[in-house]
């Protein structure tokens, strides 16, 4: 009797392959079997990032941090050109925390949002949007004639830099090899944001005491430009998927837009209230 019903129990046990693409039923007789397409599941991505060799990681580690390094640039040269630019626009004293504040308060609040449409449209995209940018801005900020404009100008430095920082991260996250140059990657692109500051104090004190402030930011923006066009080629290719909805139904599909717009105001709202 016992030996009939473990017979029993091993005809009626289904068995599935390990990729998930076959069930068999064994109800009647073993050999009916029920293919199913096999497809990817929701733990395998359907595409697999490409990891980069090491000069080329080499390349695309120095364009991140080159552009960390000038964005930083231009947060120091406001600091000590500040008295300078105060003169020669009209500042307010009261709006003299504002060029460097709007900065901060922008790219702060933009991050999250920056970071959902880099994981939709791809990350070199997102990048060459914001480094082309971060060099039209850095001009504006040099050729700014009034103190609003400078501010404005600032507020968009800081889009920018949200723009570029996620999908940095993720570029070096996906396409560097793991351990070593990972590591040195990030290590990297955090040290450029200190050290861009530091150059930007001293840099800035230099052009201001001789040919003036305006010359640090065009310096700023000729090499946020060539990093641009060195981007273009330097960095990794975006995996595209072979079948899927258009890039505009996928943002208002996987990006929880309430959220996020909840999220970038209410920095700027806490802030003002606070200040």
């Amino acid at each position: 009797m016992a030996t009939q019903t473990t017979t029993e129990l091993q005809t009626f046990e289904p068995a599935t392959s390990q990729s998930g693409a076959t069930l068999r039923k064994n109800y009647e007789s073993p050999s009916e079997v029920q293919v199913w397409p096999a497809g990817p599941t929701a733990s395998e991505p359907a595409t697999t990032a490409v990891l980069l060799s090491k000069s080329r990681a080499g390349l695309v580690i120095a364009q991140v941090g080159g552009l960390s390094f000038f964005s930083s640039f231009c947060n120091g040269v406001v600091v000590v050109a500040l008295p300078a630019m105060q003169s020669t626009l009209g500042l307010d004293e009261n709006l003299l925390v504002w060029p460097s504040a709007s900065y901060f308060l922008t790219a702060g609040s933009c991050l999250l949002l920056a970071g959902s449409v880099a994981d939709v449209v791809g990350n070199k995209r997102v990048n060459l949007v914001g480094s082309f940018f971060s060099a039209i801005f850095a001009m504006a900020c040099g050729l700014a004639r009034t103190g609003g404009e400078l501010i404005a100008f600032r507020a968009l430095q800081g889009v920018t830099y949200a723009i570029i920082t996620p999908s940095s991260v993720s570029i070096i996250s996906n396409n560097v090899e793991e351990g070593r140059p990972r590591n040195m990657g990030f290590a990297c692109m955090g040290f450029a944001q200190p050290l861009g500051f530091c150059f930007g104090l001293i840099l800035g004190g230099v052009f201001t005491d001789t040919v003036g402030w305006r010359p640090a930011f065009h310096l700023a923006a000729a090499a946020s430009g060539a990093l641009f066009l060195g981007s273009i080629w330097t960095l990794p290719r975006d995996m595209r998927l072979e079948a899927g909805p258009s890039i505009w139904k996928r943002l208002s599909m996987e990006i929880d837009c309430v959220g996020v717009v909840l999220a970038t105001m209410g920095l700027p709202m806490l802030s003002y209230v606070l200040a």
